[in-house]
């Protein structure tokens, strides 16, 4: 089990109740933004749904807002911090009251009590820690809210609907949560349901590694409760690091917020930069998708020492394992002999390949054994199979683009004919783009196209950045015409260096600049300083 939203020095317990102490900083953000959503209103029937040590109640009561709370309800999971939110409470002679329990209980989440405010940090917990009593009743949650929470496999998102679905109308509301809700697949449920149901929405960013101890990105989000539906919403974003400020209007129908985190500016010179001829969808140049679903990559991609070892050269294919193994932007024979002489997984085992089922031989046997023994064959995608070790292999394609990356995806020409796992997509071109696969290639690594796999891709832990076939269609992509030259002067680049270096980018912007008219000058230099903050931003999540 994992806590996502944690302090460095949390026990166990803390981590198996999603537990994250709140920085007095974000505390003070989130009950300014409050204040300022109702001002002058008094008597606020205040809510928390799980207050942890009471940093909220401790805040409220040197917060101006705290001679407005006319009652504070909260609610805590572990009796000993509960007891300490009721000592604040009375500490600060403030009328409220602790209940010691789970917020997700039948009889508080399903109470109907109504709040003008909601405070909080909801914790950030896997479902497969809560019980089964708290299953039915997100279940039930769902229905009442017209949502579904089927692939949602986090415990903050329920809690956060269900607490603003106490809000009365204009009701207030301002939460600690995860960056990544702006752009993981299970957060598009917050943000279609904060579109369509709330207004004064605001985003509050920080620098990373703001909060000593948090030791992943946070934001607060803050809005109203509103009472009629929002065909449209604008939301404010606030960035703390520059204290610049500046509002997007959002739809339901936007697949992530990762734009909000440019400025209007920023958005608008990558709008312009998508008219512009010569600027296409990579979509509309090329077909790329999922190649060889093996099930158990470390048992089919083998190195020439394994190959040998035991006989299998008649039933193994070239293979790219990983993208990082490709040393410039075309993988040749030589870079397959180089990785081959390196001791890389060079091979895919292909039991297809021949006629001959390689259980009929002794040395293929004794392999297949190996992974019979390491039940290889019981995991889902081998079972499937008749046999498990036979696996369907996608043939080998003209172009290749790696799945996951660190700074930037990478577009690889594939002259070795080698083929790949699923860590690396493979595609031909299509239409009047057929056999450009080196202009393509050439093309690729520009702040245009970089900028875009920011906005559609998906930041995982540690910063890494993924792109499923549908975004990697959405990619935008200035495609010129290059001489062969300057492929190979790329290609140099990129061996010289060995690292996803700037240099590249820097090389392919001036490439395209040159080529395709407006696309260069100050609309490139914002184009390139809007990728430099979403990289910087995804990057500094590590």
């Amino acid at each position: 089990m994992f806590t996502a939203m944690k302090t460095a020095d949390q026990l166990t317990a803390q981590k198996l109740r999603g537990g994250f102490y709140s920085n007095p900083t974000l505390v003070e953000v989130c009950l300014d933004r409050i204040a300022g959503l109702l001002p002058g209103k008094e008597a606020l029937a205040v809510l928390e749904p799980t207050a942890g040590d009471g940093a909220f109640i401790r805040g409220i009561v040197r917060h101006e807002l705290g001679r407005r709370v006319g009652s504070l309800s909260a609610v805590e999971l572990v009796p000993s911090e509960g007891q300490a939110c009721r000592e604040a409470i009375l500490a600060a002679n403030l009328h409220g009251s602790v209940r010691i329990g789970s917020f997700l209980s039948r009889e508080i989440l399903f109470s109907t009590d109504t709040f003008d405010v909601a405070i909080g940090n909801p914790p950030f917990l896997r479902f497969q820690f809560v019980s089964a009593e708290e299953r039915v009743n997100i279940e039930r949650l769902a229905e009442h809210l017209g949502v579904a929470f089927a692939g949602v496999s986090n415990l903050w998102i329920p809690i956060f609907l269900g607490t603003l679905a106490k809000l009365r109308p204009g009701g207030a509301f301002a939460f600690v949560v995860p960056s990544e809700c702006l752009t993981g697949v299970s957060g598009r449920l917050v943000r279609n349901w904060l579109t369509t149901h709330m207004k004064s929405l605001r985003i509050d960013l920080f620098p990373v590694g703001s909060f000593p101890g948090v030791l992943q990105e946070v934001i607060v989000l803050s809005g109203q409760a509103s009472s009629d539906f929002n065909a449209e919403a604008k939301i404010t974003v606030f960035d703390h690091a520059t204290q610049l400020c500046w509002v997007h209007a959002v739809d339901e129908g936007l697949a992530t917020w990762t734009g909000l985190l440019l400025t209007p500016h920023q958005l608008a010179a990558i709008e312009e930069a998508r008219e512009l001829p010569g600027v296409s969808l990579l979509g509309q140049a090329a077909r790329l998708g999922v190649s060889t679903v093996t099930g158990a990559n470390e048992f089919f991609s083998l190195n020439e020492q394994t190959r040998r070892q035991f006989k299998l050269e008649n039933w193994c294919r070239p293979l790219l394992a990983r993208s990082r193994h490709v040393k410039g932007l075309d993988f040749t024979c030589e870079d397959f002999e180089a990785n081959v002489v390196e001791g890389l997984p060079v091979w895919l085992f292909d039991s297809g390949m021949t006629d001959i089922d390689p259980i009929s031989a002794a040395g293929p046997r004794r392999y297949i054994k190996t992974g019979s023994d390491s039940e290889l064959h019981l995991r889902y995608k081998c079972r499937i199979r008749k046999p498990w070790y036979r696996v369907p292999v996608v043939e080998p394609r003209a172009i290749m683009l790696s799945k996951r990356c660190h700074r930037f995806p990478r577009l690889i020409l594939n002259s070795a004919g080698a083929t790949t796992t699923d860590t690396i997509y493979q595609g031909s071109l299509i239409g009047e783009y057929q056999g450009r696969e080196m202009d393509v290639v050439a093309s690729f690594h520009n702040s245009l196209t970089l900028v875009s796999a920011e906005l559609f891709g998906r930041s995982f832990g540690g910063g890494v950045l993924e792109l499923v076939p549908s975004e990697v269609k959405s990619l935008l992509v200035p495609i010129v015409s290059v001489t062969r030259a300057q492929f190979g002067q790329l290609d140099r680049l990129v061996r010289v260096d060995e690292s996803e270096s700037d240099d590249l980018v820097d090389a392919t912007d001036d490439l395209v600049a040159a080529s395709i008219q407006g696309l260069g000058g100050e609309l490139l230099s914002t184009i390139r300083e809007a990728r430099e903050s979403l990289l910087r931003r995804r990057l500094e999540r590590n």
